[in-house]
Order: C-alpha cells, then structure tokens, then sequence
C-alpha cells in the first residue's frame, strides 16, 4: 500500500508541475477567475470522477446518512478532523503562527484522551476554538500572488478540484501526516484506507445537498465548481485563523469542501 500512496503522491506533484510548465503564454483572465489552461484533460477527469461519484460514493453515502443517526455522524467527523489536528499545528507553525499551533496541539491532546479518540469535541467546549491549516494555505499566505491564483486549476483523479499550489501542499500534508508515518511503522497501513474512506464519505455527506443545488442551478457544473472551489480556496487563505464555521458546507474540519483534495 506504501508503494501505490507514494506513486500517487508523485503522480499528484507531476501534475502540478507538468500543468505550470504548459500553461506558459495563455491567454489573460479576469481577476479572481480560475487559470484553467488545462481545461480539456481537466474536464476528462471531472467526467471520470463524476461517474465514479454517481455510481459509487454518492449511493453510499445516501445510504450512511439514512442509515447512521447524527449523533454518530457527528462523533466520526470530529475524530477524523482530530487526526488532522498535527497538519494544522504544522502548518501554523509554517505560517508564524506558534500561540495558534500550540492550541491546536492542546486540542489534539484533550479530544485524543478526555474526547475518546476526538469522538467528542471536548476541547472546544473549554474554550480551545478549532482551526483548519494544510500545506496549501502556507503557500498561499507566503505567495506574493492574491489567494485566487494558485496556479493552473487541475482535476486531480478522485481527490477533485485543486491547482498546483494545492497540489503541492496535497503532498507535503501527505508526507508530513503523523499517522501516516506512524501506521507505517507499526504496519497497520490498512488504517489509511480505513480514514481515507471515512474521510470521502464524510465530505460528501456534508457538501451533498449543497452540491446538489449547484448542479441543478448551473448551465455548467464543470465551471461552476471550479469557481466555488477557487472562491473558498482564496478565502480560507484570507481569512486565515478564524474560528470555524458550521454553516454551509462551502462557506467555511475549515475544509467542508468542495471535493476531497482541498
């Protein structure tokens, strides 16, 4: 499993930088638009992940959420943000952000513990406010670039919507993740399947309805996701190190996203 995650993540950063080297001499977009120069193999791949979301992880996770009681939901959503809580500390760190980091640490240890395994959101209710970082956001908040431009857009196969920034930072969180590293070692690397599965149902269980009305209200589902998702990218970047929201899904565990890469 090692081996096929690992050839992943390169294929994810040689898309990236495979994307940047071809999108030379593009032509110019308005402000805030999506620098889409790989827009057909971008759509193929839309194509591609929306047949396997029709047919697969939308029907399961119709089935989860009629099957599963919210409460449940709710306790397997905040165990799978705490085990993202590491990236984010990280990734605060990266940012300048030491206070921020070490809150977010002490959330990780509350919710690990007196949270059994971040079920429960423990921290939170003492007043340790929750906040969602990854490698991509970084690079935002260091880029001389506005938070738009990330780049080219890409459609990465299952994980979605994403650009070169995002794409790169996809793989340094990949690489960095502490349980990755730490089911490797104790070679219990099925757990990663087991949280990347959890972790895809559960995004789609919270962006279901609110992609569903994009879809009905779009001319062009394609553009009208890459927009969504280069709108909330932008903004998680400016509004970086505010509280969590639990509103609609793409308003913004920081990440109720649009796909799964970011």
């Amino acid at each position: 499993m090692s081996r096929r995650l690992t050839a992943f993540a390169r294929m994810t950063l040689m898309s990236a930088l495979v994307a940047s080297t071809l999108a030379t001499g593009c032509a110019t977009r308005e402000p805030g638009e999506a620098w889409d120069p790989l827009e057909v193999p971008n759509r193929f791949m839309f194509a591609i992940n929306r047949t396997i979301d029709t047919f697969l992880l939308r029907p399961v996770t119709v089935a989860y959420r009629e099957a599963v009681p919210q409460p449940v939901r709710n306790g397997v959503h905040n165990a799978l943000a705490n085990l993202g809580e590491p990236i984010t500390a990280l990734s605060e760190i990266a940012q300048g952000e030491p206070s921020r980091a070490a809150t977010t640490i002490a959330r990780f240890i509350v919710n690990s513990t007196v949270g059994f395994l971040g079920l429960f959101d423990v921290a939170k209710e003492i007043g340790l406010a929750p906040s969602k970082e990854d490698f991509g956001q970084t690079i935002g908040v260091w880029a001389k670039a506005p938070p738009e431009d990330g780049g080219p857009y890409l459609v990465l196969p299952l994980l979605g919507p994403s650009n070169a920034r995002d794409a790169v930072g996809l793989l340094v969180d990949y690489l960095a993740d502490p349980f990755r590293i730490v089911t490797r070692e104790l070679d219990v690397e099925y757990l990663m399947y087991v949280r990347t599965g959890a972790h895809a149902v559960d995004v789609r269980s919270r962006t279901l309805q609110a992609l569903d009305d994009i879809e009905k209200s779009s001319l062009d589902y394609y553009t009208a996701v890459r927009s969504a998702y280069t709108q909330k990218r932008a903004a998680d970047i400016r509004h970086k190190g505010a509280l969590l929201s639990s509103a609609a899904p793409l308003s913004s565990p920081g990440r109720a996203e649009i796909g799964l890469a970011r």
